[in-house]
């Protein structure tokens, strides 16, 4: 079996289709999927769209960017998406706190760098608060840290967590290669496929501190494709190729490695 440990499923991108997105994963081999929540309606949204299939998982948290929506300034902002929502980031970390024995994991959570550059401080508390609520809950993070990655891994060695993945990891390889030493996992999406950054994580970390995810509905093996966890098979399938061992074998460590850190 597959497992696909960072998803979006409540994105706009799978508006009304998200049953048979579900679905597709299931026929495609997946028997995990972990549905991550950025910010209280898609948290919410998590929730009720796990509830109705057995093989997704929650997982809630508060995406960097959006942890900072207060402070953005909307007049300046010039990327070709509108700017998250503003919503009171305590009360949802309450709200997360409060659920967090029904999640297999807290997060997206972590520290961006690239969309705002100035607001390192308060998204360092918010990743300090989830730290203190997975410690409290015995839940792993599901870390978000472009450009910010050295940053993440201080904080989290800081705070004690010894429980994470590295989602999607964009950092330097030799990086990668102390997180793994380090005991946390990384996770490779399916533009592994045409990727050299994610092809040298695959061929330089052991296989033991590798995942799955789809980071759906971007990073897909397709360029200008929306993606979905039934492309997993796609991924798993190019890394067992890139360290010259059978898909089956690759399969099994990386799925047991989502057992490991996940429980699921």
């Amino acid at each position: 079996m597959y497992a696909d440990v960072h998803t979006h499923l409540t994105h706009r991108a799978f508006s009304g289709e998200q049953d048979d997105v579900a679905v597709r994963a299931a026929r495609a081999g997946l028997d995990c999927v972990i549905v991550n929540g950025l910010e209280p309606r898609s948290n919410r949204e998590v929730l009720t769209l796990c509830a109705r299939h057995p093989h997704l998982y929650p997982a809630l948290g508060i995406y960097p960017v959006d942890a900072v929506a207060a402070s953005i300034d909307r007049a300046s902002w010039t990327y070709g998406f509108e700017p998250p929502d503003v919503f009171d980031v305590d009360e949802e970390m309450d709200f997360i706190d409060s659920v967090a024995d029904q999640l297999v994991a807290l997060g997206e959570c972590g520290l961006d760098q690239y969309w705002v550059r100035d607001q390192a401080a308060e998204q360092e508390r918010v990743l300090r608060r989830f730290c203190q609520i997975a410690l409290a809950h015995d839940k792993p993070l599901i870390l978000h840290s472009r450009k910010a990655e050295q940053r993440t891994l201080d904080i989290v060695l800081e705070m004690g967590i010894t429980r994470a993945d590295f989602h999607c990891f964009g950092g330097k390889l030799k990086l990668a290669k102390q997180i793994a030493e380090k005991g946390f996992y990384l996770s490779i999406p399916p533009v592994v496929i045409r990727s050299q950054a994610f092809q040298r994580i695959v061929q330089e970390v052991p296989l033991d501190r590798l995942l799955t995810e789809t980071d759906a509905p971007y990073m897909g093996p397709d360029a200008g494709e929306r993606n979905e966890p039934s492309t997993i098979p796609r991924a798993v399938a190019a890394m067992a190729e890139l360290v010259h061992l059978p898909v089956e074998q690759v399969r099994d460590i990386l799925r047991q490695n989502c057992r490991d850190l996940f429980g699921v």
